[in-house]
């Protein structure tokens, strides 16, 4: 985030889980072992999902110091428990020593981090998981759609099937008009400033004509287009919960051990991305932005763009999302970061969660290009699935 006046207080817990899809980066950073990495922290999730390329170094960093308790909270999970521990604290699983878990995973965190968990009596009845500003509002929204297809439909949509098949089930069984008043009702300005995000989210300008028909689009294009039996994201939506067997990369068995012995590898900062790079100079082979410039004006954003590629080694990949605001890497600094289209409109199109709007790839140019101009045509990318009728 960038700009506490502008999105949250400094103790509002937003993110406990990160909705972005981490298969995208790490295919869009193909990153070699030994590789120093930097991401904006958010719910944590995708910083650890890092450490499974082999980094020699992750800095998870964020404005809201609260999203920064939530990876030191999963950090200190992996190193004081077993893998069954790990899911019950974060409520994969149901447990009833959840208050022995959590206490023996705070003393290996910070004592600010401890202190705010001290007093959070929710992570205790319920788990990590679902405690976050937007993730209570999902919550409110799964009540709601449970009424429209019933406890066996709703189950009925994550069987398996062939893309014909899925395609018929989300058109005839699913995509209805009580389906599409639930985004009119949930998805508008009023009800996500209230219950969801930020206000100052909302200056929208996307191309849809509402709020609610784009995130329809969105959600059609991932029940519709992609694979939903194996999807944690949808899952989490329109479930509540991880489905047995199809957990994110992080929490999967064979990924504990792993990551286990490589947590130590992560830095974690509570810092804006307007100073976190600074002395840092060429000192990352990766950066993942999420979608930290939608509140800055166009031309801040473009001013912090170029003082984030100069953390950037040459050949060094940056990703960058929008969920409503169109920002960008303005043309005329493309011989710096040269924008690459068609790999960003390829993985977007693959995208497993249904919150962010466009992806943006770029790749830092050797400094003997930064004086120049030019670079391939740039366009922010976006799926582009079926209007809203």
């Amino acid at each position: 985030m960038s700009s506490p006046a502008r999105t949250v207080t400094l103790d509002e817990l937003v993110f406990t889980m990160s909705w972005e899809d981490p298969a995208l980066d790490r295919a869009a950073f193909g990153l070699s072992p030994g590789a120093d990495v930097a991401i904006v922290t958010s719910g944590g999730c995708n910083a650890l999902t890092l450490l499974l390329d082999d980094p020699r170094a992750v800095l998870a960093f964020d404005y809201n110091p609260t999203q920064g308790f939530v990876l030191e909270l999963k950090a200190a999970a992996f190193r004081r428990l077993d893998y069954d521990g790990l899911l019950e604290l974060l409520g994969v699983r149901n447990s009833r020593r959840r208050a022995a878990l959590v206490d023996a995973a705070l003393t290996v965190v910070s004592p600010e981090a401890r202190a705010y968990w001290a007093v959070q009596p929710w992570l205790v009845r319920d788990g990590l998981l679902n405690g976050g500003r937007y993730e209570r509002f999902l919550g409110h929204f799964r009540r709601l759609l449970r009424l429209i297809p019933g406890r066996r439909g709703t189950e009925a949509l994550f069987e398996p099937r062939d893309a014909r098949s899925r395609e018929r089930f989300y058109d005839e069984e699913w995509d209805r008009l009580p389906w599409r008043l639930l985004f009119r009702l949930f998805f508008n300005k009023r009800i996500l400033a209230r219950r969801g995000l930020s206000a100052s989210y909302f200056r929208f300008d996307d191309g849809s004509r509402s709020f609610a028909e784009s995130f329809y689009r969105r959600a059609s294009h991932a029940f519709r287009d992609l694979s939903v039996h194996d999807n944690y994201f949808l899952a989490q939506y329109v479930l509540g919960r991880y489905r047995a067997g199809f957990l994110p990369e992080h929490l999967r068995p064979e990924s504990f051990e792993v990551i286990r012995s490589r947590v130590d590898r992560l830095e974690i900062v509570s810092a804006d991305v307007r100073t976190v790079f600074d002395q840092r100079a060429a000192a990352f082979d990766a950066i993942c932005l999420s979608n930290v410039f939608e509140l800055m004006p166009a031309d801040e954003t473009a001013a912090v763009l170029r003082r984030v590629a100069t953390a950037l080694r040459p050949g060094g990949r940056l990703t960058l999302r929008n969920l409503m605001i169109p920002r960008a890497v303005e043309p005329d600094f493309f011989a710096v970061l040269c924008p690459d289209a068609a790999r960003a409109r390829e993985l977007h199109a693959q995208d497993r969660s249904i919150v962010y709007g466009s992806l943006q790839v770029y790749t830092r140019q050797p400094d003997r290009a930064a004086s120049g101009r030019g670079g391939s045509a740039h366009a922010i990318v976006r799926a582009q699935p079926s209007a809203l009728r």
